[in-house]
Parts: structure tokens; C-alpha cells; sequence
């Protein structure tokens, strides 16, 4: 059987379930392994140990997922029925690991022992193109012949991702036996979608025998010899066609290499006085490329790893809007692809109405079926305004009046979902209530279900009106304004301008807490404030619904050491009887989140909070591997000589966690583009003290390609412009106090 071959469904043969679901295998869930490696390919990716195996099987942060399920569950490598040592393992941006590996005491069969690290293991995954390879090169530094048993166990327990997360599930579809050839295995399932999802794995040279799920080779090696051996797993999807054509590992890790280097080679690039620094941003760059999803034309970049490779539409929005510094085209792609999915009709199933960007979109049987209504769900209160932040802030960095009239007609049904559907009781704000019975209940970016409580433990009952969503919806109404004048729709920019001033008041005179002497984080069914000290407010700053008095005392407030961890903001107070520092939305700490609130300080010219912010997850992105921000992690104080404290199940790479540093950077720089008036602003730029200098190149405004040094002296920053090609653009670098 070759590798990209297809047994006839009469081979298959029905067998019982012989998988449990994930939740009740590992109810004692451990925390995701900070140091698993992580390969990516759009919606395909992979997760394993350091070791490179999928262990223990079954495990929710392990596994090789393809279009919201996994294909792989087991994967298991072994010398004489033991496992390898670990020496070292390492990553290539999110495409190829490369794992060191030796043998511990192994007795020969003429009785005498093997002896450590004497016989070298080269273990090479790679990702591409919907083929997950993993090589082994064996090399023998003894002064004698040895020999050995090599065994890898597969198996597959195609199981739904929402299933890897815990939702349980009464039925299942058909299991069928693996199906053995001299050199391969074959799992396979049908859904209850009717779809049958097959593993095919491929070896070469073909093991000596085949039993059950593992596979066994004997393996004779004479001094300073090499030998190799090479696996592959192909998923397949029954009427999809698979991208999976050129089984060569070389070939196609050039492949993927070429890839990365074209959209490097199109984006902002950096060097500075900080190594580490560097690194962290070509790491992030990888991230934002391995993460893209093609769609169509376009691509558009998925939320995270494990939990979240697919379309999302606040997620991407945000990781768009964060990057429009290091590559524009991100942002084009996504306003185009959500807007492709922007909903037409009323579908309370999937919690949709005209004109509503959607939530999350997915493909796996659980949704498929009927089970999940997220194919795609609209259950976002957000999306819909972000989307048109991301619009005004697209034509801002590009100046491409193309993409806005593409975009127009979208717009307005997006404004027209805010004018007809978002205010859900008549009082002027926009408010979520679920229609789906499987909806989500919190419909803002923090979604858990307790993440919206009041200070006495109860959980807000809905609908909700959250104070960041207020802002949004500003923001994205003042900022249309100034876009439709430009397209020339005076009238409903005219509108559009009187409806964002009338609701920034009223919003002050509601949300404004004068006894906490800050905003409620949120209004319940019955317009009581949600009163605790959160970060949501800190988003006000970024819309800037908020006067400039109100700004500083947010800012201020934000800055207390119950709100600042001293890795960043926590999403709430210390001082809050509901506050859990490990909690998922209650005291944790996300990068994102903190990007957000420092860019709004910027954009107040509240600068010094900001680098103190950038500074503090730049140290708390040096502890974690590879230098990548989390999606999150605990809120717990930090002291002198501590680690950041990890979140159990926390996405890496997130995207919006990736962007967080490229966001921070471009507020703390002043870089404030107007390409369609082919001018580059740079406002105040303040360089961190732990930069001296920073080098950007080929930095895209408009039609025009900008480089620029930065060069910190004392408590100063210098900006100097080194060139400009394409278009002409005048670069304005002002200091203000």
C-alpha cells in the first residue's frame, strides 16, 4: 500500500468503540506541558511531547488534528520495550522539530550491556501539506556491532475537538478495525455525519511484522553506522480532496520554508539592540504564518493551538488589527473572509441575524451533525463593531479605496445589525442574550460562563451590557463616520457622528462607578451594575468614549498593584471577593488584553504605564518556551526571582497573544499612519530601557516601503528616517508634552 492510497470501504470491518471519551479518561486533567512541541499547517496541526510522542493517549493537549479532529490519539516510540532518553528538542518557526534522543541501559542478547549515549537518535517531524512525517536516523558509537527491537504504537480515536475539550458525547459513529498491510495501517471511522474520516499510516522500510497497532522493526548496527527509517500519517476526509500529494520529506520542507520566507520577505522586519527581543518577533511572525487558514482567495488567521485552528472572528479581528504593523495583508484577507460569512438571515440555532459577523466557524462531525451550532455560530457581541474598527484602521496603514468599496456593502449591514438588533431592551446600549440552546452564555471576549459576576458571587444574568462593547460600538460609529464622508455618504456620516457623541455621554452618566471611583464592568437584566474592578474598562481607553480627566483615572486605577501582577494587568482587582488568579476570566492575566489597554494609553499619551506593561510581558514571554506569549496565564502576585505561573490549558500559539508585542510596540513608538494623505506620523516614540536602538524595515504605508531607526539616549528617543521607496510620503516625528 503506498502512502497516499485509499483501502476499498469492503475491507472495512465494524468494531466497537474501543476509545473512551477524553473527559472521563483524564478526569485529573494536568496542566498542558509547557514544553510540548507544536507543529502547525492552517486548520492541521500537530501536539506532542518532548519526546515527540502523542502520550499519554488520549490526553486533551496531545494529538494530530485535522479539520477539527483527531486523526491521531496514540504515538508511541520505544528501543526493546523501553523509551528513549531525551536530549534536547527544538522547533523551526512551526514546521519541522528536531528531537535528540538516546538509548538508556539496554542488555544484548550476547549479554552484555548497551551503554549510555552511545546510540544516537535523530527524531525529525514535519508538517506539510497535510502529511505529518516523523524520521529516524540511528547512529551507532559503539566500538561494536549492536542490535535492537525499534516499536511505535499508533492509534486513532477520531474524536471531535469539542470532545478533546470535555464535551461529552451519548453517541458515537462506526469504528472499524485497523486495517494491516506488510508496510501500513489503516484506521477508519464513519461519523454520525455520514462522513467517513480515515488515518493512513506509512512506513518505510515496512517493519517486521505488524501487531495490532504496533509496529516492530530489528535493527543491526555496525560501529559509527547509520540506518534510518520514516512514517507517515495522512488524514482523509470522505469527499474532500486532500492537499497531500509529494511524500518527500526534503522537498517538502522546502516547501514550507519558501513559504515562510515569502511572507517574511512581505512583512515589517526587525533587528535591535536586544537579541532576545528579535527572536521573540521572528517567532511571532512564524506564529502568524503557520497560523493562517486559506479561504478561497484569501487567508485568514485562526485563533489558536490546540483548541481554536479554525475562523474566528474577534480573535482574528484583533490578531489583524495588532499586526497591521508587521504585514497589512492579514488585515485585508480577514475583513474579506468574514465578511464572506457575514450572516443574512435570522437563525437562533446558530445565534445569527442580518448583518452579524460571525463568532467561530467549524467542521467536525459534532458539528456537522447538528450536535454544535458553530457551522459557523454567530454568538459574538463584538465581532460586528471590531469589524468595522478594523475597516477604518485597514484604510488608515494601506489607503487601498478598493477594498473599502469591496467592503462598503458589508459595513452597512454591519451597522444596520447594530442599529436593529444589538440593543436588545431599547436603552441605547447594545446587550447579548443567547438564542441556541448549545449558544454560548457570555458573548463578549471573556466568554466562561462566571466570567460576568457581581462582588457578593452572583453570576450576571442576561442580557448584558458590557462597558468595552459600549466602546466598540463607538469607536466603530466615529470612525465610519470619518470613512463614509470620505466615500461620499455625508448624510449617514452625519448620522453615524451624532449617534457616537450621544451614546459617549450617556455612557459616562450610566457605566461611571462613583463609589469605586471607576466603570462597572458591566449592566444585567436589571441594569444593576456589575460593579467589580476589572480590566474591561482599560478598552475605553483604546475607543476613547471616555474624556481625557476619566482616561487619567482609569489609567491610574489600572496601575494598583491589585490590578497590576507585575507581569501585566490582571482581567480583575485582587481586592474582589470573586478574584481567583487562576481562574480563566477572574484575576488571570492575558496578553492581549494587556496589548489592548497600553495601546489606548498610548493613544492618551499615557506612554510611561505602557512600557512598563511592554516591559513586564517581554519578561514574562523570556520564561516561556521559544519566547511566545501564552493565551494567558495566572494572575498570582509576582515577587523577587519568580516564574510567570502557568494557566492549566492555555493556548500557545495564540494569536492574539503573538500580536500582543507587535500592538505594544507600535503604541509606545507613536506610529500613527494616514497613507491616504501618504504621511507617516510618529508621536513621542519612547523606546523601553532594555533598547537602545531598534532597526524596522520595509515597514508597508500605503504604496510606500519605510525604514527607520530608533535610538534611545537617557530617557530620550530619536527616530531617523533611512529610506522610502514606492510612493512619496512625508514622515512626521513630533514631540509633545
Amino acid at each position: 500500500m503506498s502512502a497516499s492510497e485509499i483501502p476499498h470501504s469492503e475491507l472495512l470491518v465494524p468494531t466497537e468503540s474501543p476509545h473512551k471519551e477524553p473527559r472521563l479518561t483524564h478526569q485529573v486533567q494536568e496542566p498542558r506541558k509547557v514544553n510540548n512541541l507544536t507543529l502547525i499547517d492552517g486548520k492541521t496541526f500537530l501536539a506532542t511531547s518532548v519526546a515527540g510522542d502523542i502520550t499519554p493517549p488520549g490526553a486533551p493537549d496531545v494529538g494530530f488534528f485535522h479539520e477539527d479532529t483527531r486523526f491521531l490519539s496514540h504515538l508511541e516510540f520505544k528501543i526493546d520495550g523501553q523509551r528513549s532518553v531525551v536530549l534536547s528538542s527544538s522547533t523551526e518557526k512551526t514546521f519541522v522539530s528536531q528531537i535528540e534522543l538516546t538509548t538508556g541501559n539496554i542488555t544484548l542478547r550476547d549479554s552484555f550491556d548497551l551503554p549510555e549515549n552511545t546510540v544516537h537518535i535523530r527524531r525529525e517531524q514535519l508538517l506539510a501539506s497535510d502529511i505529518f512525517f516523523d524520521r529516524y536516523t540511528f547512529e551507532n558509537f559503539n566500538r561494536c556491532p549492536v542490535e535492537f527491537t525499534v516499536e511505535i504504537i499508533f492509534n486513532a480515536d477520531f474524536v471531535d475537538v469539542f470532545q478533546v475539550r470535555g464535551i461529552a458525547r451519548k453517541d458515537h459513529g462506526q469504528y472499524y478495525e485497523p486495517i494491516t498491510e506488510n508496510n501500513g495501517l489503516v484506521f477508519s471511522y464513519r461519523g454520525l455525519d455520514n462522513i467517513l474520516r480515515q488515518t493512513i499510516v506509512h512506513m518505510d522500510p515496512a517493519p517486521e511484522n505488524i501487531n495490532n497497532v504496533t509496529a516492530h522493526w530489528k535493527l543491526r548496527l555496525e560501529p559509527l553506522r547509520k540506518t534510518s527509517l520514516e512514517v507517515t500519517v495522512t488524514p482523509r476526509v470522505e469527499h474532500k480532496e486532500s492537499r497531500a500529494k509529494l511524500y518527500e520529506f526534503g522537498a517538502q520542507l522546502q516547501s514550507r520554508r519558501d513559504a515562510f520566507h515569502k511572507f517574511d520577505s512581505a512583512s515589517t522586519s526587525f533587528s535591535s539592540s536586544n537579541s532576545v527581543f528579535d527572536n521573540l518577533l521572528r517567532n511571532a511572525t512564524g506564529d502568524f504564518h503557520a497560523l493562517l487558514i486559506p479561504d478561497g482567495n484569501e487567508h485568514i488567521i485562526a485563533a489558536g493551538i490546540p483548541w481554536f485552528a479554525s475562523i474566528f472572528g474577534r480573535d482574528s479581528i484583533i490578531a489583524s488589527y495588532q499586526t497591521l504593523f508587521l504585514n497589512p495583508q492579514l488585515a485585508k484577507d480577514t475583513l474579506r473572509v468574514l465578511a464572506h460569512h457575514q450572516a443574512s438571515h435570522v437563525d437562533d440555532w446558530r445565534d445569527a441575524q442580518p448583518g452579524k459577523i460571525l463568532h467561530e466557524s467549524r467542521e467536525g462531525e459534532m458539528t456537522r451533525c447538528g450536535e454544535m451550532p458553530f457551522g459557523p455560530y454567530f454568538g459574538s457581541i463584538d465581532s460586528t463593531p471590531l469589524f468595522l474598527i478594523l475597516l477604518s484602521e485597514t484604510f488608515n496603514w494601506t489607503s487601498d479605496e478598493e477594498l473599502v468599496r469591496e467592503m462598503l456593502p458589508h459595513a452597512y449591514r454591519a451597522l444596520d445589525w447594530i442599529e436593529n438588533y444589538g440593543d436588545l431592551d431599547g436603552d441605547g446600549f447594545i446587550e447579548y442574550q443567547k438564542r441556541s440552546p448549545r449558544g454560548l452564555v457570555n458573548q463578549g471576549w471573556k466568554d466562561s460562563w462566571d466570567a460576568i459576576i457581581h462582588n457578593d458571587g452572583q453570576v450576571a444574568a442576561p442580557p448584558i451590557a458590557l462597558c468595552e462593547v459600549q466602546g466598540y460600538v463607538y469607536d466603530a460609529k466615529y470612525r465610519m463616520s470619518t470613512l463614509l464622508r470620505m466615500f461620499g455618504d455625508n448624510e449617514r456620516a452625519e448620522r453615524l457622528r451624532r449617534e457616537a457623541n450621544d451614546l459617549a455621554r450617556r455612557f459616562d452618566k450610566v457605566f461611571w462607578n462613583a463609589e469605586s471611583g471607576f466603570y462597572s464592568m458591566a449592566l444585567d437584566a436589571e441594569k444593576k451594575p456589575v460593579a467589580v474592578v476589572s480590566s474591561n474598562p482599560g478598552h475605553l481607553l483604546w475607543s476613547r468614549i471616555i474624556n481625557r480627566e476619566r482616561a487619567r483615572i482609569v489609567t491610574q486605577r489600572m496601575m494598583r498593584e491589585d490590578m497590576f501582577s507585575g507581569w501585566g494587568w490582571r482581567t480583575m482587582s485582587q481586592q474582589e471577593h470573586v478574584f481567583n488568579p487562576l481562574s480563566y476570566h477572574r484575576g488571570s492575566v492575558w496578553p492581549h488584553d494587556n496589548s489592548l489597554i497600553a495601546h489606548g494609553m498610548s493613544l492618551n499619551e499615557f506612554r510611561e504605564p505602557a512600557l512598563r506593561i511592554l516591559t513586564s510581558l517581554f519578561e514574562a514571554a523570556m520564561r516561556f518556551r521559544d519566547y511566545r506569549l501564552p493565551e494567558l496565564f495566572c494572575g498570582v502576585q509576582r515577587r523577587p526571582y519568580d516564574e510567570p505561573v502557568h494557566y492549566p490549558v492555555s493556548c500557545s500559539p495564540q494569536a492574539w497573544a503573538s500580536g500582543a508585542l507587535f500592538l505594544m510596540l507600535t503604541s509606545v513608538l507613536g506610529i500613527r499612519p494616514s497613507s491616504h494623505r501618504k504621511e507617516l506620523n510618529i508621536i513621542n516614540p519612547q523606546l523601553p530601557d532594555w533598547l537602545s536602538q531598534l532597526h524596522i524595515r520595509n515597514l508597508k504605508i500605503g504604496n510606500s516601503r519605510v525604514g527607520l531607526d530608533f535610538t534611545r539616549h537617557d530617557h530620550r528617543t530619536f527616530c531617523n528616517v533611512v529610506d522610502i521607496s514606492g510612493d512619496k510620503l512625508l514622515v512626521n516625528v513630533a514631540f509633545r508634552h
